[in-house]
């Protein structure tokens, strides 16, 4: 069996969700071990996501809603909606400040194809293939919201007691996942523009987190329509424009509480709130605890 090193997501709150199949959990599908872990989270709150590292095995996280940040051997990474995260054996990687914020992925852990001469029932020269194309693989990917069908079909078939051809159909629609995730050059984004400029929105609210900015405003920046704007970035990055603002400006508030000394009252006036109890009230809602809590855990 493969050995998997902290796969950690710890306590979640009762309004976050949970569906999660492990390889050998059905006696059906003992054949297939090269689907290590397969799941769904959607988290309403903040919920720890720690240092982990897969061995043997690499991992697709695709960002259904939300955004979510992460850290792969101290280098930094932003994903939001339609994109996928990726790592490869024996990375360690986690959730940026060790948490993971609001949002809703889809994961699998999949066994390198070089350790398995039986991987997914492919011909070695196919299997070579694909381990080709994982070794070179990108961090971040933009890949089409269409994948959520697969996934949804994929969890359908684990779920059904006694299914036609299981085994068959689970190396199908895997198979079919994991072109779907490595062919993303021909996957061309409705509004390219708005991810751009959303990583332009990142670094302007990183640089200063007491900036607030209307739509009206943002929509200029683009040349778009309030609503048109509105519309193009929710379906971009899975939240409202001033939501997407808000968790990055927590994510800054995060970093100093962690690294500096500053009161919580000048936390809370850098990240541009006039009270210490607007910002703690914003903070628990985005982390699930309040800032001195999470000061007091760090």
């Amino acid at each position: 069996m493969l050995e998997l090193k902290e796969w950690v997501i710890m306590f979640l709150p009762a309004k976050n969700e949970r569906w999660v199949y492990h390889a050998g959990e059905r006696h059906d599908l003992l054949s297939i071990e090269e689907l290590v872990l397969f799941g769904y989270d959607h988290f309403q709150k903040a919920a720890p996501l720690t240092s982990h590292a897969h061995e043997q095995a690499y991992e697709f996280v695709y960002v259904e809603q939300g955004a979510v940040s992460w850290e792969v051997d101290g280098e930094n990474f932003h994903t939001h909606a339609q994109q996928v995260f990726f790592t490869r054996p024996g990375e360690r990687h986690r959730a940026s400040m060790d948490y993971i914020g609001p949002c809703t992925i889809w994961w699998m852990i999949i066994r390198d194809p070089m350790c398995d001469e039986g991987w997914l029932g492919l011909e070695e020269r196919d299997r070579g293939e694909f381990a080709r194309l994982l070794k070179y693989h990108p961090r971040v990917s933009a890949v089409s919201k269409g994948i959520v069908q697969f996934f949804e079909r994929l969890r359908r078939l684990l779920e059904q007691t006694e299914p036609v051809l299981l085994e068959f159909q689970v190396r199908h629609n895997l198979l079919e996942i994991l072109l779907q995730l490595m062919h993303t050059p021909h996957f061309i984004l409705r509004s390219p523009d708005m991810h751009e400029f959303t990583v332009r929105l990142t670094a302007m609210i990183q640089a200063d987190p007491a900036l607030r900015l209307t739509n009206a405003e943002l929509a200029a920046e683009v040349g778009l329509s309030e609503s048109h704007f509105y519309r193009v970035f929710k379906e971009t990055n899975g939240q409202s424009p001033t939501a997407y603002m808000e968790r990055v400006r927590m994510d800054c508030a995060c970093r100093q509480l962690k690294h500096t000394n500053a009161s919580i009252t000048r936390i809370a006036m850098d990240m541009g709130f006039k009270t210490s109890q607007h910002f703690a009230t914003v903070f628990k809602k985005y982390m699930g605890m309040t800032p001195k809590e999470w000061r007091r855990q760090e």
